[in-house]
């Protein structure tokens, strides 16, 4: 089953898009980043914005590439990754063990969550997170 709002919305905040009021956006917010608006459910978008392509959404400064690249996640997906990063920040046994910055800086979580999605393992997030943090 695939993620339901709530869900969506926390997977879009984890990866660090910021909510902002906007009356004319579903439920009266939205969320950015970079520029850039997170999409809940494209066909409804399309059809309140009356389009038909997913190139007039990126001319719109929509984030399609997310949205696809999210869509197949279910609720026990995002938690899953979530939690996994949680457990090893926490955890005494991690390389990542302590690093409590990290559940702050949202650009790192994000990208932690991508890598460890496509099945890094800890010492490659931890690598990650050093040279971000050398920026």
């Amino acid at each position: 089953m695939k993620m339901d709002y709530h869900k969506n919305i926390e997977l879009a905040l984890s990866l660090g898009f910021e909510e902002v009021c906007d009356e004319k956006a579903y439920r009266g917010k939205c969320y950015i980043k970079d520029g850039l608006f997170w999409i809940h459910d494209i066909e409804a978008l399309k059809t309140r914005l009356n389009i038909s392509k997913d190139v007039q959404l990126e001319h719109l400064d929509y984030d399609v590439k997310s949205y696809y690249k999210y869509i197949n996640h279910t609720n026990e997906m995002v938690d899953k990754e979530l939690k996994t990063l949680k457990t090893a920040i926490y955890s005494s046994d991690s390389v990542l063990s302590g690093r409590y910055d990290l559940l702050n800086n949202k650009d790192i979580l994000s990208d932690m969550a991508a890598l460890l999605e496509e099945g890094f393992d800890e010492e490659i997030l931890a690598d990650v997170v050093h040279q971000m943090s050398k920026k």
